[in-house]
C-alpha cells in the first residue's frame, strides 16, 4: 500500500503541487502574524482549513475523474445561482456586505463556489462547441456568465463579480474567438463605461479616485491604500522581520490577514521574499497552463485554461491593489489570504488539475505501451 502510494505521488506534477503546498503553509505563518494581535484563535483554524485542503487535493487528484464535471456541470451552474440566490435570503452581512452562508461550523461564501462552477460550465460548452467559438455561442456564454455576475454585485461583491467573468473571456479567447469580435466587445464597454459608472456604488467610485488622487482623502478612502505602500515600502529589501511589522502590529495596517496580507508579508519579509512569491504565482499559473496545452481532452484543456487564468488574474489584481495601482476590490489573495471557502475551492482547483494531468498521462502510457506491443 505504502509503495503504492509513493508510486502514485511520483506521477502528478510536482511543480503545481509544491507550489500549492508551501502556498498554504506559508499562509499559515502569515495570518498568524496579522492577526495574533488582533484575534487570537484565526491561525487555528487556517490550519484546520489548511490540513483540510491537503485531504482535499489528495483526494480530488487520486480519487476523483474529471470527466464526471462534464455531465454534471450544468446541475452544478442551478446549485451555483441557488445557493447566490438563497445568500439574500438567509445571508449573513458582515461590514454591510452579504455574501456568507453560516453553516453552524463554517461560513460558506457561495461566489467563490460559483468562480469555481463558472470554469466547469464554461469548459463543458466550449469542449461540446465547434471551434473556433462563434458569435452566437459567444453570446449563450456571456449570458451564463451574467446572471451570476449581477448576483454578486448585489451583495455587493464586484470583485468577486469580475473574477468571475475574467476566466471566462479567457478560456473564450483561447477557443480561437476571432480577434475582431474581441475588438468590438472592448470598444463597446469603452463606449458603455460612462453608464457602467453610474450605476456604480458611491464608495465604489471614491475607491477608483482614491488610486488617481490618493492626497485627497488619505483618511478616508484612501487610507487602505496608503498603509499598505507605507507597509510594503518600509520592508526595504529584507523586510522587518518576522512579527515586527509596525504598520501591522500598531493597527495602521487594516483587513491585513485578508485582503492586505501582501503588504503584511511585503513590510516583514521584504522586496526579495515579495518577488519571489509573485515569481512562484507566475511559475504556477504558468505550469497548468503549459499542462492544458498538453491535453488533446478539450473538456480537461480548458478546465486547465480556466484554473491558470483565475490564478494569475486574482493574484494580479489583490497585488496591484496592494501597491496601489488598481482600486481596492475585495479580492483574496490566493492561498495566502485567510478565509476557509476560498482556500478550499482553490485546492479543489489545484487537485483537479493535477487529476486532470495524472488520468491523461495514464492513458498516453498505455497507448505508448499497446503501441511498443505492435511492433
Amino acid at each position: 500500500m505504502k509503495e503504492l502510494i509513493f508510486e502514485k505521488l511520483k506521477k502528478i506534477d510536482v511543480i503545481v503541487f509544491f507550489i500549492a503546498l508551501f502556498l498554504i503553509i506559508f499562509s499559515i505563518f502569515n495570518i498568524y502574524s496579522a492577526s495574533y494581535h488582533e484575534f487570537s484563535n484565526l491561525y487555528i483554524k487556517q490550519i484546520i482549513f489548511a490540513v483540510f485542503s491537503f485531504f482535499i487535493i489528495l483526494t480530488t487528484t487520486f480519487l476523483f475523474d474529471y470527466r464526471w464535471l462534464s455531465s454534471v456541470s450544468f446541475y452544478l451552474y442551478g446549485l451555483g445561482i441557488f445557493l447566490l440566490v438563497l445568500v439574500k435570503f438567509i445571508g449573513t452581512t458582515i461590514l454591510g456586505a452579504k455574501r456568507w452562508i453560516n453553516l453552524g461550523f463554517f461560513q460558506l461564501q457561495p461566489s467563490e463556489v460559483m468562480k469555481s462552477i463558472m470554469i466547469f460550465f464554461s469548459a463543458n460548452y466550449i469542449s461540446s462547441s465547434k471551434l473556433p467559438l462563434s458569435f452566437k455561442d459567444f453570446l449563450k456564454l456571456m449570458l451564463f456568465s451574467s446572471i451570476p455576475f449581477v448576483l454578486i454585485y448585489t451583495q455587493p461583491d464586484l470583485g468577486s463579480g469580475i473574477m468571475l467573468l475574467l476566466p471566462v473571456f479567457a478560456m473564450v479567447f483561447l477557443a480561437g474567438f476571432k480577434l475582431r469580435y474581441i475588438i468590438g466587445f472592448a470598444l463597446v464597454l469603452v463606449l458603455i463605461s460612462p453608464l457602467v459608472w453610474t450605476h456604480l456604488k458611491d464608495y465604489q467610485k471614491n475607491r477608483i479616485i482614491a488610486i488617481l488622487n490618493p492626497e485627497a482623502d488619505p483618511k478616508g478612502t484612501a487610507y487602505h491604500i496608503i498603509q499598505s505602500k507605507i507597509a510594503i515600502g518600509s520592508g526595504m529589501l529584507t523586510g522587518k522581520g518576522y512579527l515586527q511589522g509596525s504598520q501591522s502590529k500598531y493597527y495602521f495596517l487594516p483587513e491585513q490577514h485578508t485582503d492586505f496580507i501582501f503588504a503584511t508579508i511585503g513590510e516583514e519579509w521584504g522586496f526579495v521574499v515579495s518577488f519571489l512569491l509573485v515569481s512562484l504565482y507566475l511559475v504556477l499559473s504558468l505550469r497548468i497552463f503549459f499542462i492544458g496545452r498538453q491535453l488533446k481532452d478539450m473538456f480537461g484543456k480548458f478546465i486547465c485554461y480556466g484554473v491558470a487564468s483565475l490564478i494569475a488574474f486574482q493574484s494580479f489584481i489583490n497585488i496591484a491593489m496592494n501597491l496601489a495601482i488598481a482600486p481596492v476590490v475585495g479580492v483574496p489573495l490566493p492561498f495566502l489570504s485567510y478565509g476557509g471557502t476560498a482556500l478550499i475551492m482553490f485546492s479543489f482547483l489545484i487537485g483537479l488539475v493535477l487529476n486532470i494531468s495524472y488520468i491523461n498521462s495514464k492513458q498516453s502510457f498505455q497507448l505508448y505501451t499497446e503501441n511498443i506491443g505492435d511492433y
